[in-house]
């Protein structure tokens, strides 16, 4: 799992939304270039996201300390990612210093709202060579960061592997708080909270199982044997405390 991934699953770009085709304009200024990228970015337009990113433009976001370069990983990160229906509201005037671009956004999504947050406060600086960006620098304000780490540093201490039905439990951490709950080993997790997998997006399920350290989450879970689920109450600890063998 990647590293952005082990603090919240979905957050990598923060710049997604749902595809939508269209042409990649034809542009010069770069202050024109990093609104038409935030702009793309917040209608899901993707193909206009990748016509304006060099080849081998890099992405970093601090914290986590996340990096990804070139143009194919950074649109595998998108695509994955596009059904989160990211949207940016400029907060501050864009303003350019030679190739460098930089800009405040207020950015909302389903994944922030279902940890309990409506919008993070973000600091972009985009580097813009011949009429493409090269370099994108995506900086969470510390008060929302520390935020989102409050509400999912919670974990119920389980390895798991997607399976079709959900997530199969696969290994525990040392005092794992979903192992003294009842939860054995090869038991799949089809339902968080009563919200189905089959329902959830990609990662969702992952997402919606971190919280804040001591609450409980509902599993549901299919057992072998069993013929019908059944529903266990996990209570999340820190992700400190836990130690994997």
């Amino acid at each position: 799992m990647k590293k952005v991934l082990v603090i919240l699953p979905v957050m990598v770009l923060l710049l997604t939304g749902c595809t939508r085709a269209a042409e990649t304009p034809t542009l010069t200024k770069p202050e024109v270039i990093a609104e038409a990228f935030l702009q793309a970015s917040s209608n899901g337009d993707i193909d206009t996201c990748l016509g304006l990113l060099s080849d081998d433009v890099i992405f970093h976001q601090e914290p986590p300390g996340v990096r990804i370069e070139g143009k194919a990983e950074f649109e595998a990160i998108l695509r994955d990612n596009m059904a989160w229906y990211h949207q940016h509201s400029l907060t501050s005037p864009i303003s350019v210093d030679g190739d460098k671009v930089a800009c405040s956004a207020k950015v909302s999504g389903d994944d922030f709202r279902i940890i309990g947050i409506e919008h993070i406060n973000i600091s972009y600086e985009l580097r813009i060579r011949d009429g493409k960006i090269y370099s994108i620098m995506a900086v969470p304000s510390s008060e929302d960061w520390a935020r989102i780490v409050e509400l999912t540093n919670g974990l119920v201490g389980i390895k798991i592997a997607v399976v079709e039905q959900g997530i199969r439990v696969e290994d525990f951490a040392e005092n794992s708080p979903a192992e003294e709950a009842g939860i054995r080993l090869g038991d799949v997790i089809t339902a968080v909270d009563k919200v189905s997998y089959s329902q959830m997006r990609k990662g969702e399920i992952q997402l919606r199982i971190r919280g804040p350290v001591g609450s409980k989450v509902l599993l549901t879970i299919i057992r072998k044997g069993m013929t019908d689920p059944i529903d266990i109450e996990v209570t999340r600890v820190d992700v400190g405390q836990l130690h994997f063998k």
